[in-house]
């Protein structure tokens, strides 16, 4: 013969093995997106259209960097003083700006998919450029400065395209990366 539970015993332990397997799952759902994406970068591509003027233009000096890596706002102060663009006179005429910035601030970081690590940038903290990002220095902090800066194939962290082969389309994951002269990059 079978002990019939209290009712209160039962609704407790049935609540909290509801909450322990709730959080088993969101624990296996973060470790599974622990690349340093939201995802492995393919969805980013497909969720964020090319820009051809974009890319022609920004594209002409470094690569057209993917919108979804800054937010909007950091987008707008880019694009508003592009005489002063980090150093260099990147002036374009108005129109051709208004319709870039239109372009960068629809499909911004936080208007879709964003890079983990970005909840600073997402507020608004940290520099504009995204080589100095804390999600970028995460991700390249152990790459040797001989691979990137000291190597005429690469030249600078800036020219993503250089070691990430699908960088143009905004995949950066690390099955992507082909240092040259060095070869495949295995973190």
């Amino acid at each position: 013969m079978t002990k019939q539970a209290h009712p209160i015993s039962w609704f407790l332990g049935s609540s909290l093995t509801a909450a322990a397997l709730a959080i088993g799952v969101i624990g296996i759902s973060l470790t599974l997106t622990g690349t340093g994406y939201a995802d492995d970068g393919r969805e980013l591509s497909r969720a964020i259209p090319q820009n051809a003027e974009y890319t022609a233009e920004c594209g002409s000096c470094h690569m057209a960097y993917s919108a979804n890596l800054l937010p909007a706002d950091k987008w707008r102060a880019i694009t508003a003083n592009l005489e002063n663009h980090f150093g260099d006179n990147a002036s374009l005429d108005p129109q051709v700006t208004a319709r870039i910035k239109e372009y960068l601030v629809q499909h911004a970081a936080q208007n879709g998919k964003v890079m983990k690590n970005s909840t600073p940038l997402l507020a608004s903290a940290g520099p504009q450029k995204i080589t100095e990002q804390a999600f970028f220095i995460h991700e390249h902090d152990d790459i040797p400065r001989r691979m990137v800066q000291d190597n005429p194939k690469v030249g600078s962290f800036s020219q993503c395209s250089n070691c990430h082969n699908l960088a143009e389309k905004g995949i950066f994951d690390e099955d992507t990366v082909n240092i040259p002269g060095f070869g495949r990059w295995n973190d």
